[in-house]
């Protein structure tokens, strides 16, 4: 499955707060703002204006307007359960467009793979359920030294099925 650039944003900019030690801030020297976001995120400013209104309206990111303003992790934005912001985040689009510029000439069926793409989207968010944002912040490793091959370790999701082995 493929993340949105737009969720893909909001999860790295919840987790630079988060690393700041943002949570709940009132010193200005703990918020960031849009700018610096965009410079540590490598993204437009527009794009990242977009999604920290977006998630300041979730009431993940809390915001402070003026010259020494900027945006912090709300208060319990920690025990944000990641599979519910990302769907929040992604919407309600399909996997595959099957209306788009050139149209599946199945559209019209009940396609049993557009059935099967839909459950594979929901799979794919059920391996974040469970997850809070804190947990994924905190398992995130330092910056300085070598980055290790695959995922840091997480909890096991008790809600997705064991891997299979060969």
């Amino acid at each position: 499955m493929h993340l949105t650039k737009f969720a893909d944003l909001g999860l790295r900019a919840l987790m630079i707060l988060g690393d700041t030690g943002a949570a709940g801030a009132v010193d200005p020297a703990q918020r960031c703002t849009v700018g610096e976001l965009a410079v540590r995120t490598a993204a437009p400013a527009s794009h990242v204006k977009k999604v920290v209104a977006r998630l300041t309206g979730m009431g993940v990111l809390g915001s402070v307007r003026g010259r020494s303003g900027g945006v912090y992790l709300a208060e319990d934005a920690r025990s944000t359960d990641i599979g519910r912001l990302l769907r929040d985040l992604e919407g309600d689009h399909e996997v595959v467009d099957c209306q788009g510029e050139a149209p599946c000439p199945l559209a019209s069926r009940d396609c049993a793979l557009r059935h099967l793409l839909a459950e594979a989207r929901e799979n794919f968010f059920a391996t974040f359920d469970g997850i809070t944002l804190g947990e994924l912040i905190d398992h995130t490793g330092p910056a300085d030294g070598p980055v290790p091959v695959g995922m840091p370790g997480l909890p096991p999701n008790p809600a997705t099925p064991a891997a299979h082995t060969s």
